[in-house]
């Protein structure tokens, strides 16, 4: 038990630092696998407005059937954009491989 009240009254700012033996080694975050940026600031603002649209929504219009209905549909909406978007990206993406490809192909013969 010495050493369970030992660590746990120190905290990293106070130098705590584990012993050898327990063969810690320290966190470095968990990377991000799928940010919101990942598609430039077209995405982070197609990102943002489907976060801020329920707010607006609910302050411009006052009867609940149409509020839910409207945030609904903003749902959908920015979805299918985000979803558009990425489409596109991808696209362009692919014909840029093919490009290479093709390049790559011509220099070899």
């Amino acid at each position: 038990m010495p050493q369970a009240t030992e660590t746990a009254g120190r905290s990293w700012s106070q130098g705590f630092q584990p012993r050898a033996s327990q063969n810690y080694t320290p966190h470095k975050g968990q990377p991000i696998h799928k940010p919101h940026t990942s598609l430039g600031a077209a995405g982070h603002w197609i990102h943002m407005a489907g976060l801020f649209a329920p707010v607006v929504i609910g302050e411009v219009i006052q009867d609940a059937d149409k509020r839910w209905r409207y945030v609904r549909l903003a749902s959908v909406g920015t979805a299918l954009a985000y979803e558009a978007l990425y489409t596109i990206r991808e696209q362009n993406r692919r014909k840029e491989l093919e490009a290479q490809r093709d390049e790559c192909r011509e220099n070899s013969r």
